[in-house]
């Protein structure tokens, strides 16, 4: 696939991921970005990338509704073929394959943050650019960091 079919792919792939939330989440898209896939001791490239996607979840989400956001977001994969592969209670993270062998999950931060991301591939390697093109800059914080923090509130998921 082309790094351009690559992002449609990623963004249907979270569009598909969060479909069965409602009330839906606000959110913002991360860049793509490509990894080159290696193996052996001396991790000698495969020839292919793979191509992931974060998408920030805005909207708070009180800690009392992530069971039933898990919940939600399970019961909508399992609908579209996913098979859930991990779960973790301790950190609330839940990762899946798609029937299609693309790679989703949703990860819980400790500051209230929630991302889903998405995995496709695969795509050429290409080292010399950006495959996704000229990079657009991400909101950031004043520190620098990411602006993942949530910050709009929601009736049900707020509160």
């Amino acid at each position: 696939m082309t790094p351009e079919q690559a992002v449609q792919a990623l963004d249907a792939l979270l569009d598909e991921a969060m479909s069965a939330i409602r009330p839906p989440l606000r959110y913002w898209d991360g860049w793509p970005r490509s990894t080159e896939q290696t193996a052996g001791p001396d991790d000698h490239s495969l020839g292919y990338a793979t191509a992931t996607r974060d998408r920030y979840v805005m909207t708070k989400v009180a800690p009392a509704k992530y069971g039933a956001l898990l919940g939600i977001t399970e019961r909508g994969w399992q609908a579209h073929g996913y098979r859930i592969t991990a779960v973790n209670p301790r950190q609330p993270a839940m990762f899946a394959a798609t029937p299609t062998g693309h790679g989703v999950c949703m990860l819980f931060g400790a500051a209230g943050n929630i991302a889903f991301q998405a995995v496709v591939g695969p795509i050429p390697v290409i080292r010399d650019r950006d495959p996704f093109g000229t990079y657009e800059p991400e909101p950031t914080l004043p520190n620098g960091n990411l602006d993942i923090i949530p910050r709009y509130d929601d009736p049900f998921w707020s509160h």
